[in-house]
């Protein structure tokens, strides 16, 4: 017969269990099938310095990542993210690339504050107003990283991926 406190011990335990669950399964790198969302039109959104962005941009492959500067996974995503982009500038490579601020309470100045941070100040960031993109894309964890083909399909999902798989994902699709 299970007592009390051994009962409350299983319930906190399962609690715990559950809780580690859920954890792992928002935060795992998973490469995850793209999306079925239908591209239809480009989506345009407003960079925090002024510059209207689409996706995709200008025709190209573009890796998005979609963060919150309050995301402790997210610097590393990020990071990456600047760095697939420093090297697609050095090597020629033809492909966009967007941080998408997930949380609309975040400020431009912390936004910008985070980039630098995080040492990809030359990527544009925006902030996701009324989550649009990530509706259009069904983005629904921070840390997602998405790559967007020429014609506005989803060809990759995945959860902090290195500099490298995100170049190699834009080469997939087109880059």
């Amino acid at each position: 017969m299970m007592t009390s406190l051994t009962r409350r011990a299983t319930l906190s335990l399962a609690g715990v269990l559950l809780a580690g669950a859920l954890t792992l399964t928002a935060c795992a790198t998973t490469d995850a099938q793209p999306s079925s969302a239908d591209p239809g039109s480009p989506a345009t959104v407003t960079s925090i310095d002024g510059q209207q962005v689409s996706l995709p941009a200008a025709g190209k492959p573009t890796a998005v990542f979609f963060f919150s500067v309050g995301c402790g996974e997210c610097v590393g995503g990020v990071r990456s993210l600047g760095e697939a982009a420093t090297s697609a500038e050095e090597n020629g490579t033809e492909a966009g690339f967007l941080a998408v601020d997930m949380d609309p309470g975040e400020s431009k100045e912390t936004i910008e504050g985070f980039m630098e941070y995080v040492e990809a100040e030359h990527v544009p960031a925006a902030i996701d107003e009324g989550a649009a993109l990530s509706q259009r894309f069904e983005v629904a964890a921070l840390s997602t990283l998405i790559v967007v083909d020429a014609d506005g399909r989803v060809t990759f999902r995945a959860t902090d991926p290195d500099a490298e798989t995100i170049t190699a994902e834009l080469e997939k699709a087109g880059a």
